[in-house]
């Protein structure tokens, strides 16, 4: 059979030989290997409906119709709902979206190569450090990471955040390296500091109790 002059292999889909003379088939090369199918068996991989016309999409090596293909390989735009084939597609996640609708779900601006994802929202860097980088309670400037590392260095107390280096002593402003510090009236100091301030509060008691005693 297959010095057969109208043999074109076999069939793929149901294994027998494909010849000219019962009708032509179907042919195409993939990655350098021919596939051959009955024009009845070449059927899209969706639907299962014959592929009638030369016009196939493939998709993990197996072929689809142009619609299957559309709807249900490239799918629809995340945001407008309208069919993406034909146009550029921009992923995000699990996700595809015509370009000028993949945009901030805060400013609405679109996005380009870089974008922050929160909640299953999209937001650009601008609108993603105001709405969700909180503020250093020391200095009142966001707390980004840090340039070199990526990494965020930030400490909480209480309801309040602080960058590592604003984390200091009210008095003297010195940072507490070993992230220790004592509180008073919601105020932190360290230990020099703090002592300081417990001494001054006793003194000035002290002056008032000799005040009324001399009165």
């Amino acid at each position: 059979m297959a010095n057969h002059e109208d043999f074109n292999g076999h069939c793929e889909a149901c294994s027998e030989p494909v010849l000219n003379d019962t009708g032509p088939g179907i042919s195409y090369t993939q990655e350098g290997i021919q596939h051959a199918y009955h024009r009845h068996c070449f059927k899209c991989e969706q639907c299962q409906t014959p592929i009638k016309d030369t016009s196939f999409f493939m998709h993990e090596t197996k072929p689809h119709c142009q619609k299957c293909y559309e709807d249900h390989v490239l799918g629809q735009c995340g945001k407008c709902g309208k069919g993406l084939a034909g146009t550029p597609i921009t992923k995000a996640g699990d996700r595809k979206f015509h370009p000028s609708c993949f945009t901030c779900s805060k400013c609405n601006n679109e996005l380009q190569t870089r974008y922050f994802e929160k909640d299953g929202q999209w937001f650009c860097r601008g609108c993603y450090e105001n709405q969700f980088v909180p503020d250093c309670s020391g200095c009142g400037q966001k707390i980004l990471p840090d340039a070199e590392s990526s990494k965020i260095s930030m400490v909480q107390w209480q309801d309040k955040t602080y960058h590592q280096k604003c984390f200091a002593c009210r008095d003297c402003n010195q940072p507490f390296n070993d992230l220790k510090a004592l509180h008073h009236k919601k105020e932190l100091y360290c230990q020099e500091c703090y002592f300081k301030v417990i001494k001054a509060m006793d003194d000035a008691a002290q002056t008032v109790q000799t005040e009324t005693a001399d009165r």
